[in-house]
């Protein structure tokens, strides 16, 4: 009793996942939600045949792979959740995990669930005895054709109408370009391209017969109605027009006329402009703008473009980095260590790098405004090798050099000597100077008190200039002397300083 109620019980909550799916608009079919693609189900009968043939035209396949390309490109890194040993040691474990494997190769073929709505992968484990741990030995991105989703979204192994249940655990899937979550099989860019591609391949079909038509002219031979009753006749017009070397010939009765009837147009449409129409429309559906694919009208515009570009890339990298943490590093984390309240993440650095001589000229500026950077801020921008030189200034006065000369002052001896001679100078002038500044006193001071008691006697002004001319013609020994010591050592330092 207790085996049939639970498979009742099973049976209703089965049930219960079929009218949920209908409820949300899915198409069960045994039990499985089909893919809503309308194209895909019209023009490809379900198969993904016609969405493969897609990737042999020039544009698409260029195009793509730029968009992918660019992921796998990135350099990836671990995260680690937190910055304790425990955070730092399982980090350590997944990067060991990623080097096992192809990561790259493997990204490379899930990316293309952009391109057809969907990627499924299987992970396969195995138990490493050297270390004791379970690790991933390889994960096999598997054609997307073989696997389904049930109600509940579980991928289910699906071939010739025969279902095979999946442990959960050992996919990673990936769906892209839904517009709501009940949609497992997402809706890729081949859903999109299709029509471009078509129009564009009738096109080149169209121009090929154009050129066919009118590269080269076609071999005429007009007969009678009688020759050309006649077999041998016929004949022998027809080895006529092989001989021409032309790939195609007309035979005409004499009295008949055929000529070519051509729709009246007016412009300057061609087979060319088409394709190129819809070479743009396949690099806006894939890439998001066109400059990075054809030619632009300017460098500004280019730029714009190509940040479009990139903006797509990082959507891309962050979508597969997120299902991947998700359903991989956690499940191999949990098989090891248990339930953890953090996970260490996989992320790609997708973002253009900084030019290094724009921000040297910034942290120049900066420097200059007086901020100084750290050791950690150079080794994190401008790499590991960089280490703090010692600047040695040189001395304020007497022209020598505290410690170790800078390798300038070093290779350049003889300028940095004449420099410190000249600065020696200086200071030597200028010490004399303020000598005879602070002496002013015993210099002039008689002389200024002299006049003054000159002005208080004299009665008048010429008895005033009298007195002046007398102070002049008699000067202070005192004070002369010491003016000639200053000018003679002023004229001996200019001598000996231009004799060197």
């Amino acid at each position: 009793m207790a085996d049939k109620t639970q498979l009742k019980r099973q049976d209703k909550i089965e049930l219960s996942k079929v009218d949920h799916g209908k409820a949300m608009g899915q198409a069960l079919i045994d039990g499985m939600i089909q893919n809503p693609d309308g194209i895909l189900r019209a023009k490809g009968g379900g198969r993904f045949s016609v969405y493969r043939d897609l990737l042999r035209d020039d544009q698409v396949k260029s195009t793509f792979q730029q968009r992918r390309s660019a992921v796998t490109s990135a350099e990836y890194f671990v995260q680690p959740a937190g910055e304790s040993s425990q955070d730092t040691m399982l980090a350590e474990f997944v990067e060991w995990q990623l080097k096992r494997i192809k990561f790259d190769k493997i990204c490379d073929m899930m990316l293309y669930a952009v391109h057809y709505g969907y990627s499924v992968a299987e992970l396969l484990y195995g138990y490493d005895q050297r270390t004791g741990y379970i690790g991933l030995t390889d994960i096999k991105v598997r054609d997307r054709e073989r696997f389904k989703f049930d109600a509940a979204h579980n991928v289910v192994l699906y071939e010739n109408a025969q279902k095979t249940t999946l442990p959960q655990e050992k996919f990673w899937t990936i769906n892209y370009g839904a517009d709501h979550s009940d949609n497992p099989y997402g809706e890729g860019l081949a859903h999109s391209l299709y029509w471009p591609v078509f129009f564009k391949r009738s096109g080149v079909k169209f121009w090929m017969i154009f050129l066919e038509k009118f590269g080269m002219p076609t071999a005429l031979a007009k007969l009678s109605q009688s020759q050309i009753s006649d077999p041998v006749q016929r004949s022998m017009a027809l080895e006529m027009l092989d001989a021409i070397h032309s790939d195609s010939g007309v035979l005409v009765p004499s009295d008949f006329e055929a000529e070519f009837l051509e729709a009246s147009r007016s412009g300057s449409v061609t087979y060319e402009q088409l394709c190129d129409k819809m070479d743009a429309a396949i690099s806006k559906i894939v890439l998001s703008q066109t400059m990075t694919t054809d030619n632009g009208s300017s460098r500004s515009q280019a730029e714009v473009h190509k940040g479009v570009k990139d903006e797509v890339i990082k959507a891309d990298a962050d979508l597969l980095c997120q299902t991947f943490n998700e359903q991989v590093i956690k499940r191999l984390i949990d098989l090891n260590f248990g339930e953890q309240e953090n996970y260490p993440e996989v992320w790609r650095r997708t973002e253009p790098e900084e030019d290094l001589n724009q921000l040297a000229d910034r942290d120049k500026k900066i420097y200059e405004m007086g901020y100084g950077p750290t050791q950690d801020y150079i080794t994190d921008t401008y790499g590991e090798g960089w280490e703090k030189r010692e600047i040695t200034q040189p001395a304020t006065q007497g022209g020598d050099f505290g410690g170790e000369q800078s390798t300038d002052y070093a290779e350049n001896g003889k300028v940095a000597q004449k420099g410190a001679q000249q600065r020696k100078d200086q200071g030597d002038i200028k010490a004399g100077a303020e000598a005879m500044a602070l002496a002013y006193n015993d210099l002039i001071g008689p002389r200024v008190r002299q006049i003054l008691a000159f002005a208080e006697e004299s009665g008048d002004l010429e008895t005033m200039r009298d007195r002046l001319e007398e102070l002049v013609t008699d000067p202070n020994d005192d004070t002369v002397t010491q003016i000639e010591n200053a000018t003679f050592a002023a004229r001996m330092m200019g001598f000996f300083k231009g004799s060197k």
